[in-house]
């Protein structure tokens, strides 16, 4: 079974708005062994949608619209996919009766726009909306099935996992069984090549491999038509040949961040951590703070960016920022002593570098990253090149600090 998502909306045709929810929707569909063939977006125009829509039940026997459901004139996919299907619409007083009374439950009049969300296609079941007022649709139609589902994410999520479970999953013929790994410590390309080699041909097993930053996310799916222990098998083999390979590498066999998964490790041992940040700006720190609990392990930190801070609060000499400059060995191995004294942390991590775009000399160039990670057992230092523009380098000198801790608790710093 196939599946086909189509984000609508013309801000998702800019580059400052991005379409997170087709991931979530291809990621729930995967569990279930459906596989998303194309995702697509499209504007806020009814002929250019009613044509996609169209096209869409010819080549998959699933298709997902996000957005569009809204009371405003440009709210266009009810429409747009009711003539895709020739379909009439149909107004539901009911619906609209809901949707007032939310508004009067907030203490609100609903404006008479919203009543353009009592509009229907005819023969779709309605889907409730708890949080907001779009209602969502389903067409449980052959050979194409036609889900409408609201744009705001805390919307979509619930009312998809909810047609999913009742309607959708049902559908595939296919038991299914999933694993994710996630690495550091090598290129995309690297990586590839050896999962290639490692793997060989397994049957009934899909593999994904998926690349960000400093941090590559291996996924296996196990598919069969025969029994669930048939798919179970696939996977196991398959993580087995992984784990074996990348056994220097692995950094989790969960769905979790590269920072929880070392705040897990700290944990575990009963260690705490601080870091000092320069180029970085904070990121690190805030990587570990997004994990619930991470107050267990992580002290606390602090970004150093100006080399008067580096000086009075982490005891960096003015001899050696004089010397060798803030961007340097001698610089990150005194930042991340100087948090350690400061916090009494058992680990302490420094970044210091140069993001770009300016700041660049011809002996530093931009992406040019110093690590240092101080321990009662000793100190381990680093230097790196990082490609990418500021951003990039930025996620990947915090991937690259995670891992330097992910090689100390390996015992191979």
């Amino acid at each position: 079974m196939r599946a086909i998502v189509i984000a609508v909306g013309s801000e998702l045709l800019n580059q400052e708005r991005l379409d997170t929810n087709s991931l979530y929707i291809s990621r729930r569909l995967r569990e279930k062994g459906i596989l998303t063939d194309m995702k697509m977006v499209v504007g806020d125009n009814r002929e250019y949608l009613s044509w996609v829509v169209r096209q869409a039940c010819k080549r998959a026997q699933i298709v997902i619209t996000t957005g569009g459901l809204g009371p405003t004139a440009d709210d266009l996919t009810r429409e747009a996919v009711a003539e895709a299907l020739r379909k009439e619409m149909i107004f539901r007083e009911e619906i609209v009766a809901i949707i007032r009374e939310r508004f009067r439950l907030m203490g609100m009049a609903m404006p008479e726009t919203n009543t353009r969300q009592g509009f229907v296609i005819e023969g779709a079941e309605v889907l409730p909306n708890p949080v907001g007022t779009a209602p969502g649709l389903f067409l449980d139609t052959e050979p194409c099935r036609v889900l409408l589902l609201p744009g705001p994410p805390a919307e979509l999520q619930p009312m998809f996992d909810a047609v999913l479970e009742a309607r959708i999953g049902p559908l595939s013929r296919f038991h299914v069984c999933s694993a994710v790994m996630r690495i550091a410590g090598l290129s995309e390309s690297e990586a590839d090549a050896r999962l290639t080699a490692a793997l060989g041909r397994i049957a009934n097993l899909d593999v994904t491999i998926l690349a960000s930053p400093g941090l590559i996310e291996i996924r296996l799916m196990g598919r069969s038509r025969k029994d669930m222990a048939e798919a179970e098998e696939a996977v196991t083999i398959a993580a087995d040949r992984v784990r074996n390979e990348f056994a220097r590498h692995l950094v989790t066999e969960k769905e979790e961040s590269f920072a929880a998964a070392m705040l897990g490790r700290l944990r575990e041992r009963d260690l705490t951590l601080a870091v000092a940040e320069s180029c970085t700006g904070g990121k690190l720190a805030d990587c570990l703070t997004d994990v619930p609990g991470s107050s267990r392990s992580f002290l606390g930190g602090v970004v150093a960016y100006d080399d008067a801070l580096k000086r009075d609060f982490l005891g960096v000499s003015q001899e050696t920022l004089t010397r060798f400059g803030a961007v340097s060995a001698e610089t990150a191995a005194e930042m991340a002593r100087g948090i350690r004294k400061r916090t009494g942390a058992d680990i302490a991590v420094s970044i210091t570098g140069i993001a770009g775009p300016g700041g660049a000399t011809p002996q530093k160039p931009v992406g040019l990253v110093y690590f240092h990670l101080h321990t009662a057992d000793g100190d381990v230092g680093q230097r790196r090149l990082m490609t990418g523009d500021r951003g990039v380098i930025k996620i990947r000198s915090v991937h690259y600090a995670l891992d330097m801790i992910r090689e100390y608790l390996d015992g191979r710093a």
